[in-house]
């Protein structure tokens, strides 16, 4: 029989393998293994359906010599009645499962992801389990929870309204597709027999897609005098310009490094890789926005990218535009990407080749070599485009009101000098040969 003090001192001995532990055995087939690793395992031998089994226990000492002896006695009786040891074990890990926290089934479904996921895709993820899943489910059992508990849960969150009115929809329905992945993992595990989140997505359909908030044509003027005058960073103040001046993405904008930027030929090469989209195009830059481009060299000349967080030492975060407009006074009534509505719509308006615009907004999304073609084509057209368009928006400033638009225009391609003139034919190649070489496309 063994005792508390042999087993403290027992180490593997000489004959001790990886696939054969030393085996010391008690009473009624408790048995104690001790493995190459010095770890120690109860184990117990017995007989079922007349045939030889072992069913493991657990570790010593976290199962002490006293307690492997109460199990083994109540294996013993239940094997008299006629239970199988093996399947009770299943029975009781199964019931084991069912009672864990659902916190702490979710928090290790988080500890799991952050190996598969994007940073940014993890770090909404953690954002969204802390904010309203994990005190939701507090104190719940990961079997207990109902369709109306996730129901609640979702309630709570629709019940946070923006300032228009409106519930955070799209939030709500993408923390409800987290708590219905947690479950279906759950359910894969035999944790769970049904997912409480079946259908609950239904009840809180998408919104209407809306346009990202832009202020009207004569609100603009005043918009641009606010941001001319913004006493926040300078560089918030240029990025904010340089929207305007642009109507790139705000991706596009934040992603923007040094690299990128041809002074020679004063052009941008677009090169983004979008969560759901490679965006490669190209932005010819006006005067304006070549002065933006000087100023910020002195700010953030020696990093990679061209809006740099100097605090963080990353580029700047998605909302860092938006923050900035709402300090303004404009929040609710004018986005970062509500600039490139306003573009469309005016440049419209003044008369300019829609396909030119919509190359100029890069709306081809196609990937391919004709994309490439297409971003090229219309060139001395864009150029054109964002020379006025620039100039539209000084001019707005300046004089804080609306001119007739078609008068505008004519008055500001009279006083557009070009210094250089350059053949769209040439351009179009050298576009196209470096963009096709940079995609593994020898010629």
């Amino acid at each position: 029989m063994l005792t508390d003090t042999k087993i403290r001192n027992l180490k593997p001995s000489d004959k001790c393998t990886t696939k054969r532990p030393d085996k010391y055995s008690d009473t009624d087939g408790l048995q104690l293994l001790v493995r190459v690793t010095g770890s120690k395992v109860w184990v117990k031998s017995y007989r079922f359906n007349n045939k030889q089994q072992t069913v493991t226990l657990g570790k010593y000492p976290e199962i002490s010599l006293a307690q492997a002896r109460q199990i083994s006695g109540t294996i013993k009786s239940n094997l008299v009645k006629g239970i199988d040891p093996k399947l009770q074990k299943r029975i009781q890990q199964k019931e084991q499962a069912q009672s864990q926290a659902f916190n702490d089934y979710a928090l290790l479904w988080l500890a799991e992801r952050k190996l598969i996921l994007k940073p940014r895709t993890y770090q909404q993820d953690y954002n969204r389990l802390h904010k309203d899943i994990l005190p939701a489910f507090k104190s719940l059992a990961i079997n207990d929870i109902t369709f109306e508990d996730c129901k609640a849960m979702a309630d709570a969150m629709e019940s946070r309204k923006h300032d228009d009115g409106t519930p955070p929809r799209e939030v709500t329905r993408r923390t409800i597709d987290i708590v219905a992945k947690i479950f279906k993992r759950a359910k894969i595990e035999r944790i769970v027999i049904d997912n409480p989140t079946d259908g609950l997505k239904e009840l809180y359909p998408k919104a209407k897609t809306q346009h990202m908030k832009h202020v009207d044509l004569e609100e603009l003027p005043a918009l641009l005098q606010a941001i001319d005058q913004y006493h926040g960073h300078e560089q918030t103040r240029l990025a904010m310009k340089f929207l305007a001046y642009s109507f790139c993405r705000t991706i596009e904008l934040r992603m923007l490094k040094w690299e990128h930027l041809d002074f020679t030929n004063n052009l941008w090469r677009v090169d983004v890789d979008n969560l759901k989209v490679a965006r490669k195009h190209v932005v010819p830059l006006s005067r304006q926005l070549v002065e933006v481009l000087e100023a910020l060299k002195p700010i953030t000349g020696r990093y990679e990218y061209v809006f740099y967080n100097t605090g963080t030492n990353q580029p700047y975060s998605e909302e860092f535009i938006n923050n900035a407009l709402d300090i303004l006074g404009y929040a609710g009534k004018q986005t970062g990407h509500g600039f490139r509505h306003i573009a469309s719509t005016n440049l419209n308006e003044l008369g300019f080749l829609g396909d030119a615009i919509e190359k100029q907004l890069a709306h081809d999304k196609k990937n391919s070599v004709r994309a490439v073609y297409n971003h090229a084509q219309h060139l001395e057209e864009r150029r054109k485009i964002m020379q006025v368009w620039a100039d539209f928006l000084d001019l707005l400033r300046d004089t804080g009101k609306v001119p007739n638009l078609q008068q505008a225009r004519q008055q500001i391609e009279a006083s557009i000098k070009l210094h250089t003139s350059v053949s769209i034919d040439d351009v179009d190649t050298h576009l196209l040969i470096e963009e096709l070489e940079r995609r593994g496309i020898n010629l």
